[in-house]
């Protein structure tokens, strides 16, 4: 992958910032454009179009070109609780406060625009149509294709499930490389497994045919989609205040999601046609250990043409633009499921294949490439792994949420602490050397309802969501959920510090589960505001 180093757009003068996204148009037989709004610093404003395979580079408030990767947050900052999808106004941009517009010389051509308005614990949010769906789907030039050209994922590939167990191929029309990414493993899962997502994945092409509008020579559209239900979801954002209250925020960016509905299944397993891993052994000495061998150095993309259209290869360039976490409320297990592997002598390396890189290339092309193309064809890693918030000891942070949610909601909360029971998991019952601990917590919310929690200590590099359950009639069993969550199930392939997700399900009369505050944008104090309300939205739906 390429590592971002002063990435800029062909056409688009350096020091352009994007400020908006307007309407989408295309002539007669040709492919969708959509209108963008920069501002330069030499302190006048450009409008330029650019093609939807451009979509996943297009974040308003980036500055071309683009010299860093790492997610940092420009502007007013924050984080908020998705409202439930019955209480999101559609609005226009026009319906917006005026001290929240940009670029007002072309009011004309974009107050039609689709605005979400939500509000969250007295604020009022302005979030873009387009920009949710770039948070959602528009994470690579071929997945955006996919959503406008072909309205459903049979171009991505194909998905089935046995029970608790998933398989996705991917298409050999698209990258092999996808599978390298842990984020687009999660991603497709999301897509192919969660029916919402799916279908509002394909209102982008159902909208399009349904309300585009002739014009001169082509087409106009304004852009739309039916978002899935959010709710219960922790939004973090960029964006800016409308007055000195900041009661108004206009989000431009949506900097990660966090609470993403996950389906049932345990593990996923990826294939795609193309698919070949290769391994080398090191020496007879080491029993035969087989090593990966280690890819070219990175390519160095300075310049992303728009126009371009690129040769047809399955060799793409992968540009990591490192701009969006995108988070489950519960993780599966994601595995690369090789079609081929090939072992090779010693000292013998295998030619350059999709999942390897070859030489440095200045410009590339997000375009489908075509056989009369030329240039390199490229596409865009534009997910980051979650970044969860470092308390000093995070069971104490998960204490002081526990207070904070007593006080709040009058509601009579006990916990106890211990260590995780040690059973057929190696050394995963242990934290430098000395015993995991548990919280498990008892809230009575009401005469006749008990919810029960479970929380795990975790080191920085573990990622374990925190369980909610309500117990069947008989004696309790928060025990025999640690003993399970410590236990490795070969059979089933299922390690330890995982939870069985499956068994949670028999063994309760409800669970759900929880993943713990993002750290994109806001310190631990506004964590745990929103995470107070996410845990006591999971309770309330026990």
């Amino acid at each position: 992958m390429s590592e971002l180093d002063g990435i800029g757009i062909r056409g688009i003068p350096k020091g352009s910032k994007l400020i908006l996204l307007g309407d989408w148009y295309r002539k007669f037989g040709g492919g969708w454009h959509v209108v963008c709004y920069f501002w330069h610093d030499k302190k006048y404003t450009i409008r330029k179009s650019l093609p939807i395979d451009m979509l996943p580079t297009l974040t308003a408030g980036t500055k071309y070109p683009r010299e860093l990767i790492d997610n940092i947050a420009q502007g007013w900052t924050g984080s908020f609780q998705a409202p439930n999808i019955r209480f999101w106004h559609k609005c226009r941009y026009g319906d917006i406060p005026r001290s929240l517009h940009r670029a007002e010389q072309y009011a004309e051509q974009v107050d039609n625009s689709i605005v979400y308005r939500l509000d969250s614990a007295g604020r009022t949010y302005w979030l873009p149509a387009i920009e949710l769906a770039r948070m959602l789907f528009f994470h690579s030039a071929e997945v955006a294709r996919a959503s406008v050209y072909q309205g459903n994922t049979w171009q991505l590939g194909k998905s089935s499930e046995h029970g608790w167990i998933g398989e996705i191929e991917l298409s050999s029309n698209i990258p092999v490389r996808y599978l390298n990414s842990l984020q687009f493993r999660k991603f497709f899962t999301w897509l192919f497994f969660v029916s919402e997502a799916e279908k509002s994945f394909c209102s982008i092409f159902e909208q399009i045919n349904r309300t585009a509008r002739e014009i001169d020579n082509g087409e106009r559209w304004t852009f739309d989609f039916s978002p899935p239900d959010l709710g219960n979801c922790e939004i973090s954002y960029a964006g800016f205040t409308g007055g000195e209250f900041n009661d108004q925020i206009y989000i431009r960016e949506i900097r990660s999601i966090s609470g993403l509905q996950s389906p049932e299944l345990d593990i996923v397993f990826f294939s795609h046609p193309d698919d070949e891993l290769f391994v080398q052994s090191e020496s007879e000495d080491k029993n035969n250990e087989c090593n990966l061998l280690p890819n070219k150095p990175p390519v160095n993309i300075k310049e992303l043409d728009p126009e371009g259209k690129p040769k047809a290869s399955k060799k793409r360039y992968f540009i990591k633009m490192g701009r969006a976490g995108f988070n489950f409320d519960v993780e599966p297990d994601l595995r690369r499921s090789p079609r081929h592997i090939k072992a090779l002598p010693q000292n013998i390396k295998p030619e350059l294949g999709d999942n390897q890189e070859l030489s440095e290339e200045e410009m590339a092309s997000l375009q489908e490439g075509k056989d009369n193309g030329k240039g390199v064809c490229a596409d865009v890693d534009n997910l980051d792994p979650p970044q969860l918030i470092e308390a000093p000891e995070k069971l104490v942070f998960f204490q002081l949420m526990l207070e904070q949610l007593e006080s709040k909601y009058q509601w009579k909360i006990d916990y106890q602490m211990g260590d995780v029971p040690k059973q057929n998991c190696r050394s995963a019952h242990l934290i430098d050397g000395r015993p995991r601990q548990y919280c498990h917590v008892i809230i009575q919310r009401d005469d006749t309802t008990t919810v029960q929690i479970l929380e795990i200590e975790l080191t920085k590099e573990e990622s374990l969501s925190t369980l909610f359950f309500r117990m069947k009639s008989g004696g309790p069993i928060y025990q025999k959920i640690l003993d399970e969550l410590m236990s490795r199930d070969k059979e089933k392939g299922l390690n330890a510090m995982s939870w069985k997700r499956q068994s949670n399900s028999l063994n309760t009369s409800f669970c759900v589960y929880l993943g713990h505050p993002d750290n994109k944008i806001k310190n631990e104090g506004d964590a745990l505001e929103v995470w107070v309300a996410r845990v006591a939205e999971k309770i309330l739906s026990l």
